[in-house]
């Protein structure tokens, strides 16, 4: 027999005795491996419990505009299932509400250099606006255990005009608000025609 047949024959019966010494080994039980722990997190069968049984509520701004703010909180107060209060220790629920980008900064920069025709230093300046959309995020919090319950997050479009901007922001917050209230009171399931 040629060596190369001989040779590849060995490796063959050796790669079906390995992998049958492999499957013959005890497997550890799920029981016996060390178990890892993950930080406890409310399960949604827990927090939904928590959020319908509040009673009041404390809206606060973490960062950025005035605007989503304002349109949460007075569609919270208006909803009328939490009463506002103004500080954590009378809140069930304290929810956040923070604004980052959007803001459509204008930037102005100014340099000299000399010009390539007449070798003196001549000023410069440009500017430019940064025309980003603004990410906006409610999160709710239980104000004993300071544990999250609910966070959602929704994108203002940007805009050249402060009207249509403000606009956006104003759109984006009453659909967290809808978020929110669809879930602590889910719209009832209508069930579809056949």
């Amino acid at each position: 027999m040629d060596k190369c047949h001989v040779f590849g024959s060995f490796i063959v019966s050796l790669a079906f005795l390995t992998s049958s010494a492999i499957a013959q080994q005890p497997q550890p039980s799920p029981r016996s491996q060390p178990q890892t722990q993950q930080p406890a997190r409310p399960t949604a069968d827990a927090v939904t419990p928590r959020l319908t049984s509040a009673k009041s509520v404390m809206v606060t701004r973490a960062r950025g505009s005035q605007i989503p703010y304002d349109v949460i909180s007075s569609t919270l107060d208006g909803w009328g299932r939490f009463m506002m209060v103004d500080s954590a220790d009378k809140a069930d629920l304290v929810i956040t509400v923070a604004t980052s980008g959007g803001d459509n900064s204008t930037r102005v920069s100014s340099s000299s250099s000399p010009s390539p025709f007449t070798g003196r230093n001549e000023n410069s300046s440009k500017s430019s606006v940064d025309l980003s959309n603004a990410e906006i995020v409610m999160s709710v919090y239980d104000a004993k255990t300071k544990r999250i319950l609910w966070t959602a997050t929704e994108t203002a479009k940007s805009a050249m005009k402060q009207t249509t901007r403000e606009n956006n922001m104003v759109e984006a917050a009453e659909k967290l608000a809808s978020k929110f209230h669809d879930r602590v009171e889910p719209p009832p399931i209508t069930k579809q025609p056949e």
